[in-house]
């Protein structure tokens, strides 16, 4: 998550040290622990609205460990989070209630079929799945603890194949992973023990999983590395000749616009407008004035007729182009690698 530069990682720091917190209070007896993992809970929810779902493992936590008084524990911590969420929730309703409107109406499905969803999702989490599965045949003397743990795992994979949803998936099962993986340690701290007839081939063995797990990680990132089309050397352009004041059309924006806006060369992100904000009405001015138009290849292709009006504009030239390779999983469940072309046009002025 940290390599994507995404906000899920602040969302995942959040719900560890509350899946950190809730331990230390049961061994402490000490509630004042359900402020810290309250606290943190909800920064990792206000990070990211979805990870509400995680309060269901963290839950499942406090009652199987602190039994009937868990469930005054869970009423402190919904106390202590709910007073937050409401706190910031109140003054923004209004933009919030906008958010969960575009949500049900905005799922992409990209084309991508429910088989290549669950594949991908399997392909993620095969590895933390069958160490997880081996910890939780280990934990005998914690099973109910260690079945709750092991079921959140599929927590996000449900998500995604009931609503046949691709939209992040290796992201989310992340989530699932941080409450899995005391499990995995427990599996590999269990075959590490000492055992005076096999202690260097359980040895080797861990050894062995340790750098398998390695590599399959390594594997993962150089994927993920290759998803989406390089737009560095665009980006790079424009920042050299965009000028403030001017107002960009980009459908992938948020990219170019963190390059520019950084920069100093958009004087507000919202100088850069993307198919939904046209489609959306956010434009309010003539598409043929507009300084600068990207059609950048990938997820987010523009709206029907965005283009032709903009070549039927005939003030715009195509003055920089660069194509990349994107690797990406095809609904025959391989991966394929693909050109994708970034064209950049400027606004002459001058109708041909």
């Amino acid at each position: 998550l940290a390599r994507l530069g995404v906000y899920d990682t602040l969302s995942l720091a959040g719900m560890a040290v509350s899946f950190w917190a809730l331990p230390k209070m049961v061994r402490q007896d000490n509630r004042s622990w359900l402020v810290v993992a309250a606290l943190a809970f909800t920064i990792g929810l206000f990070a990211k609205y979805p990870m509400a779902l995680m309060i269901v493992p963290l839950s499942y936590l406090v009652l199987v460990q602190r039994k009937s008084r868990g469930f005054l524990d869970l009423a402190i911590f919904g106390f202590v989070s709910a007073a937050i969420v409401l706190a910031f929730f109140l003054p923004s309703r209004e933009q919030l209630a906008g958010l969960a409107a575009w949500r049900l109406t905005n799922s992409p499905e990209f084309g991508v079929s429910l088989q290549a969803i669950g594949f991908a999702v399997l392909y993620y989490s095969a590895p933390t799945l069958v160490l997880a599965i081996v910890g939780w045949i280990v934990a005998r003397k914690q099973r109910f603890l260690a079945t709750g743990l092991l079921l959140s795992l599929a927590i996000w994979p449900a998500y995604h194949v009931l609503l046949a949803d691709p939209v992040s998936s290796n992201k989310h099962l992340v989530f699932g992973f941080l409450f899995a993986h005391p499990l995995v340690g427990l599996a590999l701290d269990k075959m590490w023990q000492h055992r005076p007839r096999f202690t260097v081939p359980r040895r080797l063995a861990v050894t062995g999983a340790v750098f398998a797990l390695a590599a399959v990680g390594y594997l993962h990132l150089e994927q993920s590395n290759r998803a989406w089309p390089d737009v560095r050397p665009a980006a790079a352009y424009l920042v050299t000749r965009v000028e403030p004041g001017e107002e960009l059309l980009i459908n992938e924006s948020w990219p170019y616009t963190m390059y520019l806006y950084a920069q100093g060369r958009i004087q507000s992100p919202w100088d850069v407008y993307d198919g939904y904000r046209l489609t959306n009405g956010e434009f309010e001015g003539d598409i043929c004035d507009v300084a600068w138009f990207v059609e950048s290849g990938g997820s987010f292709e523009w709206p029907d007729g965005i283009v032709e009006t903009v070549e039927a504009c005939g003030t715009f030239d195509p003055v920089f182009s660069h194509t990349s390779t994107v690797t990406g999983l095809g609904n025959d469940l391989r991966f394929v690698t693909y050109p994708v072309e970034v064209v950049i046009w400027r606004n002459n002025g001058e109708a041909s």
